[in-house]
C-alpha cells in the first residue's frame, strides 16, 4: 500500500494541511489487512538534528494490566490519512532508543527557551512538514491558535481556518532555537540548542533565568562553568538574584562570591540572612572577604555601597612608559581602565589621568606632571542618588569615592549610575501610581500578596465613607439638587491637583534628606499655583452653573466648594508624600494610593460642606 498522494491533511481547509502533533495523537493504527492494532501515543525524534526526522511512532493498545505500548518504526509505516497510520509490520516487543525525544512526553507543554528572543514560552503543540514519504519537525508552536486547535473538536477546527488569516494566526518557535528549561533532564534531551544555550550572552541567561520558577533558576546556574555563572548572578535582578543565591550550595555560591566584583559579592551577601552570609565570608579567601566585609559596612544606597574597589591607582612619580607596563598587568581585573588614579604615599587622591592622556605622553614624562588635578569625587556617604547625577552632569565613565581625609577608596562607574537611575524611576512611578514594586523592581505578580489586597481594600473604604457622606447631606441636596452635577467636576478637579503636586513632591523633594527651608519654598511655590488653579476652576464652574441652573445660589455654592475642594486636594498632594517619607509606611498605602481615597474624602467633604452651608443660606 503507497502513500496517500494528497499528503498527511490534504482534506483540511487552507493553512491547515500542515501535520501538527496534537491531530496526530489518539489517531487508529492499523495493518496492511486493515486490523486496528493501537493509537498513537506519541511520535519519536532523534535528537541532534536541526530540524530531525520522524523516526517513528509509539503506539498503545490493549487497556488496563493489557495495555502495551511498543514502537513502530518510520520506514514500517506504509501509509497515512486523517484518519489513520498503515503500518506493513508490527512487532509489539520494540521500544524507542534511549536518547530519542519523545515529543508528546518531552515537549509538549514544557517550557522551552525562545533562543531567538530569549524568553520562556510553553509549548503547546508541534509542527511538522512533509519530506517526501517522511516528516520532519519544524518547531514548536506557542500560539493561541494551538490552545485552540486542541481544545476544539475536528469540525470546530475546519470552520475555525475560515478566519485563519484574518484574526488567529499560528507563533512558530523553530526547531534550532529552541532549549530546554532544565538543562539535559531525563525528560527532554536536546542536546546541540543546550550547547547552544550555554553560549548565550550572560545578560541573555540572567533574563531567561529570572522568568523561571524558584526551583529551576539555581539548575541553569549549576551547569555553567564558575566564571560564567558568576557573571550571570551579576546580571539577574536584585530581588530574584537572591532567591537564586538561597537556593545554591554555601561551597558553590562562595567560589562564585570570590571571582565576582566585590560590590556585586556585597550586594548578594547583604541581601541574604546574617547567619548564612557568616557563613560565606569565611568560606571565602580572606583577601576577598576582607575586601567584601569593608564594602558591607556602608549603607547600600550610599556611594560607599554602590562602589567598587576594583581600580587602577599608581603613584605620582610612575612614568608613563612604566605605567602602560603596570596597566597590561593589572588591568584585566579592574572595573575601567580608562580613567587611572594618581595617589601619594598615604593613599590620599591627588589627580586622575585618562587612557587618551597617557597614550599621549612622552615614555619618559612623569604621570604627575600630566595627571588632572582638579578632580570631580563623592563621598563614600553620599547619597548613591547624587552620585549619579554628579556622574551624568560632568559626562564621567567613573567618579573616585574618597573618605572624610581625602583617601582613595572606590569609584562608582557609570553603569552603576545607569542601574541607580532605574531604580529611581520606578520607585517614584511607584509612588505616583501607588502599585507598589518588588526588590527587583517589577510589578508584584503574586495574586494572594497582602498589599495588593490591603490597597484594594483601602479604596473600597473609602468609596462606603463617600458614599456615606451623601447621606449625611442629603438635605443640601435636596434644597438644591443641581448641586449633583457639580460632583463629578469636583472630584476630577482634585484629583488632577492633587497629582501634579504629588509628582512635585516625587520629583523635587526625593528621598533625600531635605532642609526645611528648601521644602518651604517648594511649598509656597505649590500654594500659589494651587490657589490659581482653583480660582479658575470655581470661576469656570460658576458660570456654567449660571447655565445649568439658572441660579446665582446654586452657581455660587457649588463654585466656593469646588475652590475649597482644589485648594485643599493640591496642598495635599505635596504634604502627604513629605509626611509619610517620615512615617516610611507600608507600601500598599504609599502616596500614590492613599493620596487617591484622602483626596476623594476631602473634596467631596468640602465641596458637600461649603456648598450646602451657602445654600442654605441663600435659601
Amino acid at each position: 500500500m503507497k502513500p496517500p498522494s494528497w499528503g498527511f491533511f490534504h482534506a483540511l481547509k487552507r493553512g491547515h494541511d500542515v501535520p501538527y502533533l496534537s491531530l496526530m495523537l489518539g489517531k487508529r493504527i492499523s495493518d496492511t489487512n486493515g486490523r486496528t492494532v493501537g493509537r498513537l501515543e506519541d511520535v519519536v525524534v532523534a535528537a541532534g538534528a536541526r530540524f530531525p526526522l520522524v523516526r517513528g511512532l509509539v503506539a498503545r493498545s490493549g487497556r488496563g494490566r493489557n495495555r502495551r505500548r511498543f514502537f513502530i518504526p518510520w520506514p514500517d509505516v506504509e501509509g497515512w490519512s486523517r484518519e489513520e497510520f498503515v503500518a506493513n509490520q508490527v512487532d509489539e516487543t520494540r521500544e524507542a532508543e534511549p536518547g530519542d525525544i519523545l515529543l508528546a512526553r518531552d515537549l509538549l507543554d514544557k517550557q522551552i527557551v525562545d533562543m531567538d528572543g530569549y524568553k520562556i514560552v510553553r509549548v503547546s503543540d508541534i509542527r511538522m512538514a512533509r519530506a517526501g514519504d517522511e516528516l520532519r519537525v519544524l518547531g514548536a508552536d506557542v500560539g493561541v491558535l494551538s490552545i485552540l486547535r486542541r481544545l476544539a473538536p475536528g469540525r470546530v477546527i475546519d470552520r475555525m481556518f475560515g478566519f485563519y488569516d484574518g484574526v488567529l494566526s499560528e507563533r512558530i518557535v523553530p526547531w534550532n532555537l529552541i532549549s530546554p528549561v532544565d538543562p539535559i533532564p531525563y525528560d527532554v534531551r536536546l542536546n546541540i540548542p543546550y550547547r547552544e544555550f550555554l553560549a548565550v550572552h550572560p545578560s541573555d541567561i540572567a533574563d531567561i533565568i529570572e522568568q523561571l520558577d524558584v526551583g529551576k533558576r539555581a539548575k541553569i546556574l549549576a551547569l555553567l562553568d564558575d566564571p560564567k555563572a558568576a557573571e550571570v548572578l551579576t546580571h539577574i535582578l536584585p530581588g530574584v538574584r537572591s532567591s537564586v543565591a538561597r537556593e545554591m550550595g554555601e561551597r558553590r555560591l562562595s567560589g562564585l562570591l570570590e571571582i565576582m566584583p566585590p560590590d556585586e559579592a556585597a550586594d548578594i551577601l547583604g541581601s541574604l540572612p546574617r547567619e548564612k552570609a557568616v557563613v560565606l565570608l569565611s568560606l571565602m579567601g580572606i583577601e576577598e572577604a576582607s575586601v567584601v566585609t569593608m564594602l558591607l559596612g556602608y549603607d547600600p544606597f550610599t556611594a560607599g555601597g554602590r562602589m567598587t574597589t576594583e581600580f587602577v591607582s599608581i603613584p605620582n612619580s610612575m612614568v608613563a612608559d612604566q605605567t602602560v607596563e603596570y596597566l597590561r598587568e593589572v588591568g584585566v581585573g579592574a572595573e575601567t581602565i580608562y580613567y587611572i588614579y594618581v595617589v601619594d604615599g598615604d593613599g590620599h587622591l591627588s589627580g586622575v589621568l585618562s587612557l587618551r592622556d597617557l597614550l599621549r605622553a612622552a615614555p619618559d614624562e612623569v604621570v604627575g606632571d600630566i595627571m588632572l588635578h582638579d578632580v570631580v569625587t563623592a563621598q563614600v556617604r553620599e547619597d548613591q542618588e547624587i552620585v549619579a547625577e554628579r556622574l551624568s552632569h560632568y559626562n564621567l565613565l567613573a567618579i573616585p569615592v574618597v573618605d572624610d581625609e581625602h583617601v582613595l577608596r572606590g569609584i562608582v562607574t557609570v553603569d552603576d549610575a545607569i542601574d541607580v537611575m532605574l531604580e529611581e524611576a520606578s520607585e517614584d512611578i511607584s509612588e505616583l501610581s501607588g502599585v507598589p514594586l518588588e526588590d527587583e523592581m517589577t510589578v508584584m505578580g503574586d495574586a494572594l500578596d497582602t498589599r495588593r489586597w490591603a490597597g484594594t481594600m483601602l479604596t473600597f473604604l473609602g468609596g462606603l465613607l463617600g458614599t456615606a457622606l451623601f447621606g449625611a447631606f442629603r438635605d443640601s441636596f435636596a434644597a438644591a439638587l443641581a448641586l449633583v452635577y457639580f460632583i463629578p467636576l469636583a472630584l476630577r478637579a482634585a484629583h488632577d491637583a492633587s497629582l501634579w503636586s504629588l509628582a512635585v513632591a516625587v520629583r523635587d523633594l526625593g528621598d533625600k534628606e531635605y532642609e526645611m527651608s528648601r521644602a518651604g519654598k517648594i511649598l509656597l511655590r505649590e500654594y500659589v499655583f494651587t490657589l490659581a488653579a482653583a480660582i479658575l476652576v470655581s470661576a469656570l464652574s460658576f458660570l456654567a452653573g449660571l447655565v445649568w441652573t439658572d441660579s446665582y445660589g446654586t452657581a455660587l455654592a457649588g463654585a466656593a466648594g469646588l475652590f475649597v475642594g482644589v485648594s485643599l486636594a493640591g496642598m495635599l498632594g505635596l504634604v502627604l508624600p513629605m509626611a509619610l517619607r517620615r512615617a516610611r509606611p507600608d507600601p500598599a498605602v504609599g502616596p500614590g494610593r492613599l493620596l487617591g481615597v484622602t483626596v476623594m474624602t476631602v473634596s467631596i467633604v468640602s465641596f458637600l460642606v461649603v456648598s450646602g452651608l451657602i445654600v442654605r443660606a441663600w435659601g
